[in-house]
Order: C-alpha cells, then sequence, then structure tokens
C-alpha cells in the first residue's frame, strides 16, 4: 500500500533545543484520526473482471500491424539488412519493419529484444522527421508496456514527459488529439503518485492539479474546444480531487517551530505548495460540487445521458464525502432527466443496484501479473444499506493461502462508500449482495 502523502516535517535550522521541544510536544498531541475516511475503491481490490478506459483515447494514427510471425523472423532480418545496405543505418524505411521485429519479440516474451528494436525505430524516425515528429506515437505507446512488463517505472515516466512533449505540452490549440494526449499523461500522473515514484509526492500531486485546471479554464475560454474535450478535462480534474482528498494528509504543527527569517530558501518553497495543498484539500468538497456545475452548466440542449451522467458524478462526489442529503437530490435528478429524456433503460444500468465509490476509476490502475502468478480472488457477501453503507461482510478466499487478503478485503469494504440502489425514486437496501473481488494491489 502506498501510503498518503505526509507533509508534517520541521523546519530547518532550529536550534537543538528547539528542536528537542518540538518533537516533545508532537508526542503529546494525539495524531488526526482517519479512520472514517471513505475507502480508495479500486486502488487495492475491484469487482472481478471490473475495470475503467483510459482518461484519453490518443488515437494519432492506424493502428500497428500485428508483426512477424515465428517463421518469418529471419526474412525481416533479412529485409532490414537490405535496406540498410541500401539506404544506410538510418533509412527512413527501416522504422517499420523495426517495429514490426520488437512486435514478434515482445509476444514471445523477449522484452530485451523488443526494447531493443523499439529504441532503434524511435531513433531512425528522429533522425529523419525531428524530435518532435508524431510517427514516433505508435512506437512510444507500444515501448510503454515494455517498460511496464518489466517493471521500468522511472524510465516509463521519463517517457511519458517526452510524450507530453511531443503532442504542445497541454498548450493550446486544444485539438481531440493534442487533449487526448494531455488526459493520457494526467492519468499517468495520476499513477505515479499512487505508485510513490517520487520521494518528494507534494510536488507532482501540486503539478497535477495546476496543469488540469489551467488547461481546463483554457478550453472553457475558448469557444473553438469541443464540448467533449472541456467535459474530458473537467472529469479528471474530479479525479484528481478525489486523490487529493484520499491521499494528502494536512500538516500538523509542532509548538516550538521558530519562525522563518531573512531571505526565501529552498524549504520555503516547499512549504509554499504543501500551504496550496492543504487550501485545496480544505476546499476540495467544494471545489468538486464547483467543476460540475460547472460542466453541467455547459452541457448543450439535447444531451440527456451527458447532463444525466453530469448529475451522477456530483451525486456520487456528495454521496462519497458522506454529504447524504445532497447526494440524495442529485440521484432524484438523475432518475428525473432519464425518465423525462426518453432514457429509462439507463436507470436500471446506473441505480438499479449499489455501486462501489468511486465509480470513475480514479484509484484505479492496471497491474500486469507476474508470468505464472494466479490471481487473488475474494467472494465477499454484505448488506448495503439506503445510505450506501456495508454492513455484516463476510469474506473468504478462494485461496486458503490468501485468507490475510480476504481480511484486507472485509476491513476496506467497511469504509468503502457506496451508490445506493434507487428503487421508485427512492434510496432502499440491498440485502445479501454476493460479490468477487480480485486484489490488485
Amino acid at each position: 500500500m502506498v501510503g498518503k502523502l505526509n507533509s508534517c516535517s520541521r523546519r530547518q535550522g532550529r536550534s537543538p533545543l528547539l528542536q528537542m521541544l518540538g518533537l516533545l510536544c508532537a508526542l503529546a498531541v494525539p495524531p488526526p484520526v482517519w479512520a472514517g475516511t471513505p475507502a480508495p475503491y479500486g486502488e487495492y481490490f475491484v469487482r472481478l473482471g471490473q475495470s475503467w478506459p483510459d482518461a484519453g483515447a490518443i488515437t494519432p494514427g492506424p493502428e500497428p500491424l500485428p508483426g512477424p510471425e515465428s517463421g518469418d523472423v529471419a526474412r525481416f532480418e533479412r529485409q532490414l539488412d537490405q535496406l540498410q545496405e541500401h539506404g544506410g543505418p538510418y533509412a527512413d524505411t527501416l522504422a517499420e519493419p523495426l517495429s514490426d521485429l520488437a512486435r514478434f519479440y515482445r509476444r514471445s516474451g523477449d522484452v530485451a529484444q523488443a526494447q531493443k528494436a523499439y529504441l532503434r525505430a524511435l531513433h531512425v524516425v528522429r533522425i529523419n522527421e525531428g524530435l518532435y515528429s508524431e510517427r514516433q506515437v505508435p512506437i512510444l505507446k507500444e515501448l510503454f508496456e515494455i517498460y511496464r512488463m518489466t517493471g521500468d517505472m522511472a524510465t516509463l515516466d521519463a517517457r511519458y514527459d517526452y510524450f507530453f512533449r511531443l503532442y504542445g505540452s497541454g498548450q493550446p490549440p486544444y485539438t481531440p488529439v493534442r487533449v487526448g494526449a494531455a488526459l493520457e499523461y494526467l492519468r499517468w500522473q495520476r499513477e505515479a503518485l499512487r505508485l510513490g515514484l517520487d520521494e518528494r509526492d507534494t510536488e507532482r500531486l501540486l503539478a497535477l492539479y495546476s496543469l488540469n485546471e489551467q488547461m481546463l479554464q483554457a478550453a472553457a475560454a475558448d469557444p473553438t474546444v469541443e464540448f467533449s474535450s472541456y467535459r474530458a478535462l473537467a472529469l479528471s480534474q474530479l479525479r484528481n480531487l478525489y486523490l487529493l482528498q484520499d491521499r494528502y494528509e494536512p500538516r500538523v504543527d509542532t509548538i516550538g517551530t521558530a519562525p522563518s527569517v531573512g531571505m526565501p530558501t529552498a524549504w520555503d518553497e516547499q512549504d509554499a505548495g504543501q500551504h496550496r495543498l492543504e487550501a485545496l484539500q480544505r476546499n476540495a468538497l467544494g471545489r468538486g460540487r464547483v467543476l460540475l456545475e460547472g460542466l453541467i452548466a455547459r452541457t448543450p440542449p439535447g444531451q440527456v445521458e451527458e447532463l444525466a451522467d453530469a448529475w451522477l458524478e456530483l451525486a456520487d462526489w456528495n454521496q462519497w464525502n458522506d454529504r447524504q442529503q445532497e447526494a440524495l437530490e442529485d440521484y432524484a435528478r438523475v432518475v428525473t432527466l432519464l425518465q423525462e429524456g426518453g432514457r429509462g433503460e439507463l436507470l436500471q444500468q446506473w441505480l438499479g443496484q449499489p455501486l462501489e465509490l468511486p465509480a470513475n476509476g480514479a484509484f484505479w490502475q492496471p497491474r500486469p501479473m507476474p508470468e505464472g502468478a494466479a490471481p487473488v480472488i475474494v467472494q465477499a457477501s454484505y448488506d448495503v444499506s439506503a445510505t450506501g453503507r456495508a454492513s455484516n461482510i463476510e469474506t473468504s478466499a478462494t485461496d486458503s493461502e490468501n485468507q490475510s487478503a480476504a481480511g484486507r478485503v472485509r476491513r476496506n469494504l467497511a469504509q468503502t462508500r457506496f451508490r445506493p440502489r434507487i428503487l421508485d425514486g427512492e434510496p432502499a437496501a440491498e440485502l445479501h449482495l454476493t460479490r468477487d473481488y480480485q486484489v490488485v494491489n
């Protein structure tokens, strides 16, 4: 489990006496209680077979061809040799055959050779078309999966930075392709935070929120930006708020902290970032509401499903934050919109059974299974009240060796917030639910 971001630190430059006094006072003050906070559903376990699409669908060109079969490897290598003889080691025509060869190596499990071929293909494209050629994108996307397979997350992080620069670094014009690339980059930043790639995660979290906010405001002010792009950026920022709510612990100041004086230092800059995050967290509930109310207001007339979905996101946000009365009013609005808009078939799909929250994959991240490993499956039986809380929880692992995982699922289900079942416009309890969950972390 990745720990929450912790901003509790001491200022540099204090005397040993003040440091000792601060430590004693810190020990005397009970730590904050986080037991009542909602569980980040999707991070530790998900319903078996459940997943969420990525925030951004990047489709800059046609999907790559499958690559050679095992009997064709020698032929591809001969083709590469011939192309190199005619055009030299950096011939533009080498890129596609190298990518095809890399796909074969990847399918056969030789990730080292696959990575080598992908990197050579990238180098050929850059030599011929420049550092920011969009022709690199399909190769980069496949290379990302190689880094995931090998667990080389630091290199994957660097590649995502390059990928983001390749598509304009979040700057206009906000074409669908550019927005899609930015959304994928923002999604990766959330994943990197959950993986704990940084020693000082506060900087990444603040940069993530600020970049998304900058793009969202710019898109809102640009009448040429498609509504679908604005909507995707708004829902990405909502995921960031979920992450901020769960991952960042406000600082607990200790008595005996000496005030800083003189010129600003590197610590002061870090401290400013922590203050900014604390302010964002204090106002996160309201920010989420304003964000979704803005999305509702901007939804074009006639888009009944999109409008109802925005109200559903607002209802879930209030429900996850234990604002049940507001949530019920918003769920009722969803029912009215769908019924009056002739989309009654969505009522059962969206509100016909309790649903673990958040239901937008804010905390979910795909994790490749180690080769030969079997998934850890836990079966849970429980009731869900009309207020969206689980009780009478019983869990058991399909494999007796994984009973500790069953216990963790049970504890997390007790803190999971649920979208309640809505029956005839009113919340209703659901008794004796049985669901299979896969442990993903």
